[in-house]
């Protein structure tokens, strides 16, 4: 008697946990939770992670649904409102989330700006993936410059880029530390017969939308929830610097971006977020790191290396402290996500399109308006752009010579 009790009051709780599930997925759907953003099964000429193809998607933040908008991926799995034709020319765009930009509308975001502040170059294709690392920027490059025509390169990097790539989930690259070459692919487990029944659930599960919820509004992940961490008073700032190896595989990663895009090293645009934080506590005195990390070392690092070689180099540190001070506005959506918001984005594109038009100033003099924004700091871009005799041909959106 006792045991049948048990398994009534079991069976009862297990089916009103049901019901109160199906209410509350049923509600879910009514509601703008994130959807559309599941990643795309690797294919041999597009292995890495990639959103999948001519999806409408629905992105929104934090359990109280805030910065909802919607948008699209296109052909190719990218977030654009366009098709990428293979052959074409373009502009590569390459970043992790800052730049797939799903918090933004697309108009707002670099590429989208950059659009806008070039009329006349090439599209401005989208390689931005949520997730991906410097290993990824370089390891895509090849990729990119096989199906297009490819006359600049705009990398933007931004805070964990570096050590990120020491972890690569399944579809990214990593780092290939000691060989050549310097980065690695790991393999995406694709749902197929012989698949392992746990990659297939997993994809089936992620159409619930209380799943779509928790682990896109929520941010809840089984791995980060698993690995214990100390919480409580901030630990004190120890101080970290480049480990055995770095020094090398960022010399490297410099001296091999020009080519992993198929560009000479004048071709190539760096793009280094600042530390907004440091920026905002310090009422736009400051946007250095208050506590040396390894990845900021790294990309330190390697930003002198780059501008070393020829390739362009910009530190908004500066432009966004200027606009701080200037406006009292935030350049995200902090403290609940730090992703660029549209005046971030601006003042991005301002600066890489100045860069672009410098290059070109003796020929294309419309483009010597000035920007309405404060100008940044490119390491060589001036320098550069004078090397050109006047009334030399425009080279701007050709494709130049790797060895010029």
């Amino acid at each position: 008697m006792l045991v049948s009790r048990t398994l009534t009051t079991l069976l009862a709780a297990a089916l009103g946990a049901t019901l109160l599930l199906m209410v509350l997925e049923a509600a879910l759907h009514l509601l703008p939770v994130q959807n559309g953003l599941a990643g795309a099964d690797p294919t041999p000429d597009w292995p890495t992670h990639r959103l999948r193809p001519n999806v409408h998607y629905t992105f929104s933040d934090a359990w109280d649904l805030r910065n909802v908008h919607r948008g699209v991926t296109n052909n190719m799995g990218y977030v654009a409102p366009f098709p990428y034709r293979p052959g074409s020319d373009g502009i590569a765009v390459v970043g992790n989330s800052f730049i797939e930009g799903l918090m933004n509308r697309y108009e707002e975001t670099l590429q989208g700006q950059l659009a806008r502040l070039l009329p006349d170059a090439p599209a401005m294709l989208n390689f931005g993936v949520s997730g991906a690392s410097l290993a990824d920027y370089i390891g895509v490059g090849p990729m990119i410059s096989r199906r297009f025509r490819v006359r600049w390169a705009v990398v933007v990097v931004v805070a964990g880029d570096f050590v990120g790539g020491f972890a690569p989930a399944p579809g990214y690259f990593g780092w290939n530390t000691g060989n050549t070459p310097s980065v690695q692919l790991r393999p995406q487990p694709v749902c197929t017969g012989a698949a392992p029944l746990l990659t297939c659930t997993a994809k089936l599960v992620r159409w619930l939308a209380i799943v779509r919820y928790t682990r896109g509004n929520l941010r809840f992940d089984l791995r980060h929830f698993l690995h214990t961490s100390t919480k409580g008073a901030p630990r004190p700032c120890v101080p970290e610097g480049l480990q055995a190896g770095d020094a090398d595989l960022l010399a490297a990663y410099a001296d091999r971006l020009p080519a992993a895009y198929g560009v000479p090293p004048e071709r190539v645009i760096l793009v280094f977020d600042a530390d907004r934080a440091e920026l905002y506590r310090s009422h736009g005195m400051s946007t250095s790191s208050s506590c040396a990390t390894r990845d900021s070392v790294a990309r330190n690092a390697l930003a002198a290396a780059a501008a070393r070689r020829g390739e362009h180099v910009i530190d908004m540190g500066p432009v966004f402290a200027a606009y701080f001070k200037a406006t009292g506005g935030r350049l995200d959506y902090s403290p609940s996500d730090w992703h660029w918001n549209a005046a971030g984005h601006r003042l991005a594109a301002a600066e890489v399109a100045r860069i672009m038009r410098l290059g070109n100033r003796q020929v294309l003099p419309e483009f010597l308006a000035c920007d309405s924004t404060p100008g940044g700091q490119s390491l060589s871009a001036e320098r550069r752009s004078s090397r050109r005799p006047a009334g030399s041909a425009d080279t701007t959106w050709t494709r130049p010579s790797r060895h010029s």
